[in-house]
C-alpha cells in the first residue's frame, strides 16, 4: 500500500524476502526456522510497533482480506489471523465469524493493538498452541508459510486466506503457485486455490483437494 512506499527496495524488505522462502521451503517443502531468526523477525517487528498503526491504518487496507473472505467463500466457526501484527484487518473481521483469535510472534505489535481487536495470542507461528485440525480458516496477510503446522490445526475442509497487500512488492511475499507447492511438498496431498487482485494486492483462498 501507498504507506509503505518509504520501504520499498531497502534491505530490510530484501531481508524479509529472503526468510520468507526459507520458511516456505519451496518445493522441497523442508523450510527453515530457527532461534536466531525468530529473534531477527520478533526484535525486527518490536522495532516497528510504535508506528505500525499510524502508517497502515487507512480504508483501503483491509479491503483485499475482505474481498477474499466474500468472494473466496469462506466460512467456519473458528478463525485465527496468524501474523496479525496490531489488528487493523483482524478488527474489519472479528465479527464475522463466532470464534476469531490474533496472533503474532511480536509482543510489541500485539501491545499497540488497535480498539475493538479479537483476543490476542502471542506466539510462534510454527508451533501454535492449537490442537489438531481445530481451525476452519486460517488469515496469512503478509506473513510466512508454516505449511506443516497449516496442515496440522487446519480442519480437513478448512481454508487458508493468503493476502499480500502489495502483491510481488510485498515484502513477506510467495506466489499463489509458491504456496501450493509448499503446502503440498509438505503435506503430500493436493492443494487447489481461488486467487484475485484487489488494486496492486493479491489474494488466494487454497484448500485441500477433495479425495
Amino acid at each position: 500500500d501507498g504507506s509503505d512506499e518509504g520501504t520499498r527496495g531497502t534491505a530490510v524488505n530484501h531481508r524479509m524476502r529472503e526468510v520468507t522462502e526459507l520458511v516456505a521451503g519451496g518445493a522441497a517443502g523442508a523450510g527453515t526456522w530457527d532461534g536466531s531468526l525468530v529473534d531477527e523477525v520478533r526484535t525486527l517487528f518490536d522495532s516497528l510497533a510504535p508506528d505500525w498503526t499510524a502508517t497502515r491504518d487507512h480504508p483501503t487496507r483491509s479491503a483485499p482480506v475482505l474481498d477474499a473472505v466474500d468472494r473466496g467463500s469462506v466460512s467456519g466457526r473458528t478463525v485465527l489471523e496468524l501474523g496479525a501484527g496490531t489488528c487493523i484487518s483482524a478488527r474489519d473481521l472479528v465479527g464475522q465469524f463466532d470464534r476469531f483469535v490474533a496472533a503474532d510472534l511480536s509482543w510489541g505489535m500485539l501491545s499497540h493493538a488497535v480498539g475493538g481487536a479479537p483476543p490476542l495470542v502471542c506466539t510462534d507461528g510454527s508451533a501454535l498452541p492449537l490442537a489438531d485440525g481445530v481451525l476452519d480458516v486460517l488469515i496469512l496477510q503478509n506473513m510466512f508459510l508454516f505449511a506443516a503446522e497449516v496442515d496440522r490445526c487446519l480442519a480437513p475442509d478448512g481454508c487458508v486466506v493468503w493476502v499480500n497487500s502489495r502483491g510481488p512488492e510485498t515484502p513477506i511475499h510467495l506466489s499463489c503457485e509458491a504456496v501450493v507447492a509448499s503446502l503440498e511438498a509438505a503435506t503430500g496431498c493436493g492443494w487447489r486455490a481461488v486467487t484475485s487482485t484487489v488494486g496492486e494486492a493479491t489474494w488466494a483462498v487454497v484448500r485441500r483437494e477433495a479425495g
